[in-house]
């Protein structure tokens, strides 16, 4: 009888022990699981973004000019494509000397939205001289462009101008902070800039306009008329002074 009882109770402890073993190595396995789940957010790529930067470019202009352009850019460096459904900016410059007169579609690089512009050709916004801010929309509703990844576009092209007076040097050209500058989905909602690049504006001295050939041509008549007369009036002299020591007698 007791050896059954001590039987009973080593079964019973044996079940207890096996219960908690197994119960442990569940929970151990849950949670390398979700220890492994943690890694993978943490260390894995997070949820797709293109990485999206708007520059100015850098330009040079003479003093006195006028008509100069300068050009904003959108470019995608992420690794997935991102639809703009629209954009704006802002610029500015503090040099008192050079004047932001408009904006329009003609970039070098393509216009985001091509023939789709809602508002081009002509972008030009509030503009005070040494700041102009502009925007457009893509013609489709809840619609847009998609720019591919390593994809570069056009957002305007701003047209300055040099006063004669100008000193020469390198004069920054910095892009306003959200919300002037800042970009939209087709559905009208934030698409995040991770960078905005400021350019420059270069200025070098007023050239001195060369002689047209115009004015070349008559000095180099006047040239010749004047040696001409010379020579008239020396072969004139001459013949004067032959013909008196003619007259005079022996």
């Amino acid at each position: 009888m007791r050896n059954t009882y001590r039987l009973t109770n080593q079964r019973r402890l044996e079940d207890v022990v096996e219960s908690k073993l197994s119960f442990t190595s569940r929970y151990l396995r849950l949670g390398f699981v979700l220890a492994a789940g943690v890694a993978a957010c943490l260390l894995g790529p997070t949820t797709a973004r293109a990485d999206l930067i708007i520059s100015v470019q850098s330009v040079t202009a003479a003093a006195g000019s006028s008509a100069n352009g300068i050009d904003v850019e959108l470019s995608n460096l992420g690794p997935s494509a991102v639809t703009i459904g629209g954009f704006s900016f802002g610029i500015s410059i503090a040099n008192l000397d050079i004047s932001f007169t408009g904006a329009n579609t003609s970039t070098a690089a393509a216009y985001i939205f091509g023939t789709d512009s809602l508002f081009g050709p002509i972008l030009t916004g509030p503009t005070s001289g040494q700041s102009l801010a502009t925007s457009d929309l893509f013609s489709i509703p809840f619609s847009g462009i998609t720019l591919d990844t390593g994809t570069t576009v056009g957002l305007g092209h701003v047209l300055f101008d040099v006063s004669p007076n100008a000193a020469s040097g390198s004069f920054p050209v910095d892009l306003a902070l959200f919300p002037t500058t800042s970009l939209s989905d087709e559905s009208g909602n934030d698409v995040p800039i991770d960078t905005l690049s400021s350019g420059r504006i270069t200025i070098t001295a007023q050239a001195v306009p060369e002689p047209s050939s115009l004015s070349m041509l008559l000095s180099s008549v006047g040239l010749v008329a004047v040696m001409v007369g010379w020579r008239r009036r020396a072969g004139a002299s001459r013949t004067s002074t032959v013909l008196t020591e003619a007259t005079v007698p022996f």
